[in-house]
């Protein structure tokens, strides 16, 4: 009786053993699995916080803007402030201004922090660079009472769209010279969404008006920075010579986003001109 028992037990047992061998290996190879799994996002993490060989934590630091000319200057030192609500017209217009006393010194370069900069159309002048941060954010504003009216395009002598004047370009210049606009991938914005559709509802009573144009001008670098929502063209260098464009994104809805033309150099290039696109 005694054996019979133990032989039952014995029996039984194994019959537990067989029941749970399944659940523990499959309970371990899920365990085993987390593991890895958290093991490599850590590896991730920890080569993600390594900057300039020493190890952080939390976010990276941003990128220090370069300084491309002698003297350079932050828009906050004009009164900008970036919170996409508050109009920066003037604090531009201020910045533009203090550059252009700096021409005969190599001229100057006008830095815009990460931040959503709001603001109507503005002209740039010569011997500058504008240079946009990663995270910096150039808005037009998509009324169009504060976009100034200009006249119609000398290779059209009359309003693409209406007749007579047109609307100017969010960032603007004529007859300049040494101009750069650059960054670490910041963007202009153009919000051109409210113009597409005024268009469309013909709603407007001129020509829109490109996001960049430069006329007349020369020794003009595009890079490294983000055109966007464009109300009309997009980027616009009307008869101006020595021109190079690189590592510029363009970007606009594929539908009902109409004329939002990435890249349109003018219908004349003056004699000698040299109009550059160069891609990574």
């Amino acid at each position: 009786m005694v054996e019979t028992s133990t032989l039952g037990r014995f029996h039984h047992q194994r019959l537990d053993l067989r029941r749970w061998l399944p659940a523990f290996l499959t309970s371990h190879k899920t365990l085993f699995t987390v593991l890895w799994i958290a093991a490599f996002a850590s590896l991730f993490l920890w080569q993600r916080n390594i900057v300039g060989g020493f190890l952080v934590f939390g976010a990276p630091p941003a990128r220090p803007m370069p300084k491309l000319r002698p003297t350079a200057f932050n828009l906050t030192d004009f009164g900008g402030v970036g919170d996409g609500v508050t109009i920066n017209t003037e604090a531009f217009e201020r910045a533009v201004s203090a550059i252009s006393k700096f021409g005969k010194k190599g001229g100057a370069q006008l830095n815009v922090p990460p931040g959503r900069w709001l603001t109507a159309p503005f002209n740039l002048t010569s011997h500058m660079t504008l240079f946009l941060a990663q995270d910096a954010v150039i808005l037009g504003i998509d009324d169009e009472k504060y976009w100034p009216l200009m006249a119609p395009l000398p290779s059209y002598g009359y309003g693409r769209e209406h007749p007579g004047p047109r609307y100017g370009s969010l960032i603007h210049g004529q007859n300049l010279k040494d101009v750069v606009i650059t960054g670490h991938n910041g963007t202009i914005n153009g919000q051109g969404q409210a113009w597409w559709q005024k268009f469309r509802q013909k709603r407007l009573n001129h020509t829109r008006g490109p996001l960049v144009q430069i006329m007349w001008s020369s020794d003009i670098v595009i890079t490294n920075i983000t055109l966007r929502d464009s109300p009309f063209w997009t980027l616009h260098p009307y008869d101006c010579k020595n021109i190079t464009i690189k590592g510029v994104t363009i970007l606009a809805p594929v539908f009902e986003a109409p004329n939002t033309d990435g890249i349109d150099p003018g219908k004349y290039l003056l004699p000698n001109t040299k109009l550059y696109f160069i891609s990574n």
